[in-house]
Order: C-alpha cells, then sequence, then structure tokens
C-alpha cells in the first residue's frame, strides 16, 4: 500500500539506551581517551540509534574526533560534547553512554523539530553504501563536501529549503562517485518521513537474535509484537549472478540492524510507490514478523502478487504486526527476482547452467528464502516443521508452481493460494530461450555477457513487451505442472484456495477448471473459499469482491484498498471501468484523481468489516496451525472434491455451500 506517515511521536526511548550500551563491549581496544591530561576517568558512548561513523565530535575546546566504526566517541564528565560534519554543526548536549540526533535538539522540546528531521534526512542520505542495516557511514569525502557547504545548509530551515541545498550536495558526491550502494539510479533524498521512521525503529525497544549469518537486531513492531526487515537470504544477484540460481548471502561481522527496508525487486520504477524501500536488482531479502512470546509457533511465509512481474512484499499490509501475527503466527514476507531478471531463459545461460536448462530464477529465490526459514525461523520462535506458504495472484501462482517442484520438497507443510493460476502448460525450455533471445535483441546486445553488463533500468524497460514465467528447466521443474500432479509428484500437502465474486478470468477459470481435476491427485485435504464481502460505501455502489479485495481483510488493513484503487483493480459494474470516487473532504481533488483519504472514505468500513477481518485472520491461521480452516462455534470447513465443489462463502457471514464451479460461471 501506499506509504504512511507515521502517528507515534517520541524523542527516543529508553531502551534503545541499553541497547547501545551492550555494544560498549564490542569497543575494547578501540579509540583512546581524548583527554589523556585529564584527571578524570575517560569514558567512551556510542551515537546513533544506528551507529553512525565519521561525525565529527569534540569537547570542549579539545580537538575534533571523529566517531568510529560503531558510533564510538570518547569524553570525560558532564562536559558539553559537540557533534558536526566539518563546518556544519550538527548540536550540542552532555556526554553520556548512548546518544541519538534526539539528544541534539532542545532539551526542553517535546516532539521532532525541522532541526531534528533535517539532521535524520541528513545524515540517512548521506550513508556512503545506503544501506542502514550496517549503521550510517560518513566518510571523509562526504564530510569535506558538506563542510563546504555548510552557509547553505541551515539545519533549522523548512525541510523543502533544506531539501534544496542537500540536493545541490548530493548531486555534487553522486558524480564524484562518492557512493557505494547497489542501486545505480542516482542518489535520492531520504524523505523525511522514512527518515523519522526509521529513526523510531531503531529508537525503539530491540530483539537480537543469531542467524546463520550473523547476529541480527530487530525492533518493536508494537507491544506485542518483534519485527526484523531486510534479511539476506541470499547474496545479490549482481553481475554475474544475473541470471543465475541463488548463492548463499556471505556472513556479517557484529550486529546487522533490521530496522529498514531492503530495496524492491528491479521492475518498472514506476511501481516502486506503491512498496517501502528503494529499488534495485539487490533485492533478496525477507521481513519476519513474531510474536514477542513466540516459541515454537507456525509459521507463514507470504509471496507477494503482481504476477512475475512487479510489485514487493516491502509493504506495511505485508508486514501488519495486527495481521497473522496476532493470532499466534510467525510471519515471513519474502522479496525475490521478477519478470527478465526472474523469469528469463536463454540458450547461452542453458549451455553454462550444468543442468541443461534455464530461467526460474525467482521461484528458486523462493526456495533459498524458505530454506532460510528452515535453518533460522526457531530463533524467532517460529517451527520449522510447520510452514505455511501463501500468496495473492501472482503470488498464488507462486504457491501452485512450489506444489509442483521437487526441489521444494519438505521446505513447506500446507499452502494457501488466494486468486492463484495453474495454467493447462507449463512452458517449453525452447519457448522460453526465445524470450530471453528476444531480450538480447531488444538490448542490442551481442552476447550473455554484453547482456549482463546492461544496467537493470535497460532490461527492465528492453523486457516490456515481453511474458516472461516458469518453464521446464530440466531443474527447478523437470517436467509441466500439471504433470507433477498427473504423476504423483507433486508436494502433497494440505490445500486451501480462495477466490473472490468479481475476480479475474484466470484465476477463476482455475477455480473452475482445474481445481475439480487436481483435488483427486492429492491425498491430502483441500478447502475452498469464496470470498463475497465488501465495505458498505462500496457495497452501496454495486462494487463486487474484486481481484485483490480479500487482501484487506487477511492483513487487517482496510488502507489496502487505496493501492487497489490505484492500480485500477476496484471497478463498477455499470461502466465496467474504475469506480469514480468524487471529492469527499472538500480539498477540490477527487478521489478518482488518487487522493487517498477520499478513496478509504468511500469505501466505508465500518465494525461489519472487522467481524469480517476477525473470521478471515482465524480462518487463515488455523489452517496454519492445524490443517483445517474451521472456527469451533462459528463455521465447519468441508472438505473440497471434485463432486461436490464445497467451499465456504465469507460475506458479512460465513456459510457452507456446495458447488463452486457452478456459481463462478454464472
Amino acid at each position: 500500500m501506499l506509504k504512511q506517515v507515521p502517528h507515534r511521536r517520541q524523542r527516543y526511548s529508553t531502551a534503545v539506551i541499553a541497547f547501545l550500551s551492550s555494544l560498549l563491549l564490542l569497543m575494547s581496544g578501540c579509540g583512546g581517551s581524548s583527554s589523556s591530561d585529564s584527571d578524570r576517568e575517560p569514558l567512551s558512548g556510542l551515537f546513533g540509534a544506528l551507529p553512525i561513523s565519521g561525525v565529527s565530535y569534540r569537547q570542549g575546546d579539545a580537538p575534533w574526533r571523529t566517531t568510529g566504526e560503531l558510533g564510538q566517541f570518547h569524553y570525560t564528565g558532564d562536559e558539553t560534547l559537540t557533534f558536526a560534519l566539518g563546518d556544519l554543526t550538527l548540536g550540542s548536549t552532555s556526554g553520556a553512554k548512548a546518544l541519538t540526533v534526539a539528544n541534539l535538539s532542545p532539551a526542553a522540546t517535546p516532539a521532532e523539530t525541522p532541526a531534528m528531521i533535517n539532521t535524520l534526512v541528513l545524515l540517512q542520505t548521506l550513508d556512503a553504501d545506503g544501506s542502514l542495516h550496517n549503521g550510517i557511514q560518513i566518510t571523509p569525502r562526504i564530510r569535506e563536501r558538506v563542510s563546504e557547504q555548510a552557509g547553505s545548509l541551515t539545519l533549522d530551515q523548512p525541510t523543502p529549503d533544506f531539501n534544496a541545498a542537500l540536493q545541490s550536495v548530493v548531486d555534487d558526491l553522486e558524480s564524484a562517485g562518492a557512493f557505494s550502494d547497489t542501486d545505480s539510479r542516482a542518489r535520492r533524498l531520504t524523505t523525511p518521513d522514512d527518515a523519522e521512521e526509521n529513526f523510531q525503529r531503531a529508537v525503539s525497544p530491540r530483539r537480537l537474535v543469531e542467524t546463520n549469518g550473523g547476529q541480527l537486531s530487530g525492533f518493536q513492531a508494537d507491544e506485542n509484537t518483534w519485527q526484523f526487515l531486510g534479511i539476506p537470504y541470499a547474496k545479490p544477484p549482481l553481475g554475474e549472478l544475473r541470471w543465475r540460481p541463488p548463492v548463499d548471502p556471505e556472513p556479517w561481522s557484529g550486529i546487522r540492524h533490521a530496522v529498514a527496508w531492503s530495496d524492491q525487486a528491479a521492475q518498472n520504477t514506476a511501481l516502486e510507490r506503491f512498496g517501502e524501500g528503494g529499488m534495485s536488482e539487490d533485492s533478496l531479502y525477507l521481513n519476519v514478523t513474531a510474536p514477542k512470546n513466540a516459541d515454537g509457533l507456525p509459521v507463514m511465509v507470504w509471496f507477494h502478487g503482481g504476477g512475475f512481474t512487479a510489485l514487493t512484499s516491502n509493504t506495511k499490509p505485508f508486514n501488519n504486526p495486527q495481521a497473522v501475527a496476532s493470532k499466534g503466527v510467525v510471519q515471513v514476507s519474502v522479496n525475490h527476482r521478477l519478470g527478465p531478471f526472474g523469469y528469463i531463459a536463454h540458450p547461452e545461460l542453458s549451455a553454462e547452467s550444468g543442468y541443461n536448462g534455464s530461467g526460474n530464477y525467482g521461484q528458486m529465490d523462493l526456495i533459498a528464502a524458505l530454506e532460510w526459514v528452515r535453518d533460522n525461523i526457531e530463533a524467532f520462535g517460529g517451527d520449522p516443521g510447520n510452514v505455511t506458504i501463501f500468496g495473492e495472484s501472482g503470488g498464488g501462482r507462486k504457491v501452485l508452481s512450489l506444489m509442483a517442484s521437487p526441489r521444494a520438497a519438505g521446505l513447506f507443510h500446507r499452502a494457501i493460494s488466494q486468486s492463484g493460476t495453474l495454467y493447462p502448460d507449463t512452458r517449453t525450455l525452447a519457448a522460453a530461450e526465445a524470450v530471453g533471445s528476444q531480450l538480447q535483441t531488444e538490448l542490442d546486445a551481442s552476447s550473455l555477457a554484453e547482456m549482463r553488463q546492461k544496467s537493470w533500468q535497460e532490461v527492465a524497460a528492453a523486457a516490456a513487451t515481453l511474458a516472461p514465467y516458469t518453464n521446464i528447466d530440466n531443474h527447478y521443474l523437470p517436467y509441466a505442472e500439471r504433470v507433477a500432479f498427473e504423476s504423483g509428484n507433486q508436494n502433497d500437502v494440505p490445500f486451501m484456495f480462495s477466490i473472490n465474486a468479481n475476480d479475474t478470468p484466470d484465476p477463476t477459470n482455475t477455480a473452475i477448471e482445474v481445481f475439480p481435476w487436481m483435488a483427486p491427485l492429492c491425498s491430502a485435504n483441500h478447502y475452498a473459499t469464496y470470498f463475497t464481502h465488501q465495505p458498505a460505501g462500496w457495497k452501496a455502489r454495486g462494487v463486487e469482491a474484486y481481484h485483490a479485495a480479500e487482501l484487506a481483510y487477511v492483513f487487517n488493513m482496510p488502507e489496502s484498498v487505496i493501492t487497489h484503487y490505484l492500480l485500477g483493480l476496484v471497478i463498477d459494474p455499470a461502466t465496467g471501468n474504475s469506480l469514480v470516487i468524487d471529492d469527499l473532504n472538500g480539498n477540490g481533488v477527487s478521489g478518482s484523481q488518487g487522493d487517498p483519504a477520499d478513496i478509504l472514505a468511500s469505501a466505508g468500513f465500518d465494525q461489519t468489516d472487522q467481524a469480517v477481518i476477525d473470521r478471515m485472520l482465524t480462518i487463515w491461521t488455523n489452517f496454519a496451525k492445524t490443517g483445517d480452516p474451521s472456527i469451533e462455534g462459528d463455521i465447519d470447513y468441508p472438505l473440497y472434491d471434485a463432486a461436490s465443489e464445497s467451499y465456504v462463502e465469507i460475506g458479512a457471514n460465513s456459510e457452507a455451500k456446495t458447488g463452486l464451479g457452478s456459481v463462478l460461471s454464472d
């Protein structure tokens, strides 16, 4: 969904002091006293809710020094400390073992000031490698350039004016090659909202876990939940790793701060606004949301929609702590390679693969993510022996494909496909290679090596008219997906599918034609859900449950409908086009022009929707816990089979019925 301005306001959490103070144990032998001739005992502190290295500081009239790799600084007594980037003073405060940007604001200020927000924007924007997961690094070159422009960077000026001055600094540093992030686009300013959200996550209570990659520090998403963002499950698929199966990630030293979003997968940049974080090929990361008391809980792993080409799991709905995690489940959301990066085959790729095939890299990414879950989720309170994969639209299609892949065997134990599609025939390797050859032509590249040298933006643009998806690659899929079921080689696990009343043709046809064929080929129980509910405002306008409508309920996020509307999913039955939404708040901008407040208001969510949300969450998580979605005392789910096609309809109430195919065919 669209980014939202955080509602919580705080200067800093005392919990961050305890967390950062614990890092002082790592500082043995680092630096020295800033006042060797002082009679007072030298003390060490850490600057930044995330470690900030390369910031100038001094105490009193002592010589300037710079904070160390972990944000270390040294001080004596309570004499005032001043922090700066060269000639740009960030602020002053009394020495303490843990200091953040909030300490540099006036002590009497009850909330964030323009100076504090501008300082957060400055430091996060200028991070040398563009990744907050390892803290913020201010290099000498960056510090010197800021110092040269200190006269125009007035921290207490209005943020738009400050940003204009900062943009000039960033442009100069970009031209000088001062940044090392993996996004090949020019460095952009961190927005004030993002800067504040990153800070608030960093200063919240923190949770440290040990993974097979190293120590990971998450944050308090709400009073009952820990969250960890941007966890690497594979090496960045850059350079020679483009169009190759995922490779295990490099372990890291020290603590990785899982408080910032990773990049969304490379795709059409116009879609970046629908998710959080940046966008690049360096996108093989996942997010974990876990109840604080988690211990051996079921795990639900989410695959986002957008076909095989678009969108992201980096959204607030898909990581909502008030969704499945609130029902006693550890949730994982996964990002993976999309479009031409995830699903292109090519004759040269097949020749170099070692298995005489290519493509399906995005699906292999999902397997790598599930392997990471198997090896690490216990540290977050999850049970690696009870993993449910679920996804919507393209995500539901990915679930069905994983059910057919022998490479995914044993990595999941239940599956949910929401508006997913299983095509009658899987693309052949030769057909997939032809698409890759067409991409080469569009790129005007003479070889695979030259294709790998193209920027991700060039590849994404060249593939705009292509349609990459899974193929029989002799590795991930040694045979067609339907053949896997027909031959009894599928991953036969309890399965639930859902379909919406006004869904799109492909998933509707799958529910009519494929699932009745598929159920008798499986020994595990199957269940079906028919979602017909809409909020009162849209229901009164005749809007039926459109493709993706159930997501607002499964993820307990009514605001999701804003994104659904902007993606053109909310259809007016009278016209067959997007629903027209008027200017409801009198600001002169109609909802049809993209005003989020009007879009949400027009839907008219009420207490009935809250009841539907709770029912959906309970059904989904009961299935993850036991393999049976029934709710004791409310709804007894019938088994789905080809003869009866039994299902549960979820509207304002829920009811078990038969004959789903006939209902969908009407």
